[in-house]
């Protein structure tokens, strides 16, 4: 039953009209406009919500790794490392710092869904935006792959960046990582394709150095 209810929550909305705001919006979530406080999402589709924030020092730490960003891929990599860092501070704050890579590795309300990991995850990217902070790309709407165009892999969803001069568009998914871990960012056609951590030299670039 569990493992039923969770697949159906990973299936998650894909593109809608409005852009990301609606669809945080449908969530029941207000798109986030301080750092000092915003929601988290956990316990599968955003069952839980809690309100959080961001010390200083965290926006410190985040503001200096954006400094050096001077292309879009140094950008990509910079919103790897941000996003990292949300998700420590966070996780310590609101409990979820055992979350495991997936989504079934603990079956409790602390572990993070896709949907959860792509709501959190997009409300980092907002935050970022609305600092100021990101030069070359844009925040974009979650996407979903199916179960039909997910490679066999199932259903998953994603936050997604818009790179601003090409429109090319990127997942942004921590969804296969521990709690903390730099998230993979992709070009959005491969991970529509089914694109998973196994596959990253084949494409590129990644949420670590590639360009």
């Amino acid at each position: 039953m569990a493992a039923c209810i969770l697949l159906a929550g990973c299936g998650g909305m894909g593109t809608m009209q409005g852009g990301y705001p609606a669809y945080l919006a449908k969530q029941g979530i207000n798109v986030p406009v301080t750092g000092k406080a915003f929601p988290h999402c956990h316990g599968y589709g955003c069952r839980t919500v809690v309100v959080t924030g961001l010390p200083k020092g965290d926006w410190q730490f985040i503001d200096r790794a954006f400094k050096s960003a001077k292309n879009p891929p140094q950008e990509r990599v910079s919103i790897a490392r941000a996003i990292a860092r949300f998700e420590k501070t966070v996780g310590r704050i609101a409990g979820t710092a055992g979350d495991k890579a997936g989504t079934y590795a603990n079956i409790d309300d602390r572990q993070q869904d896709c949907v959860d990991e792509s709501v959190n995850t997009t409300i980092y990217l907002a935050l970022l935006e609305q600092r100021g902070l990101l030069k070359f790309h844009s925040v974009a709407t979650p996407t979903a792959r199916t179960l039909f165009t997910g490679a066999g892999l199932g259903p998953h969803q994603t936050a997604v960046i818009v790179e601003s001069a090409s429109g090319d568009r990127y997942a942004v998914d921590s969804w296969f990582h521990d709690n903390g871990t730099p998230p993979e960012i992709v070009p959005l056609r491969a991970w529509l394709g089914g694109w998973r951590p196994e596959d990253e030299d084949a494409h590129s670039p990644s949420s670590k150095t590639r360009k």
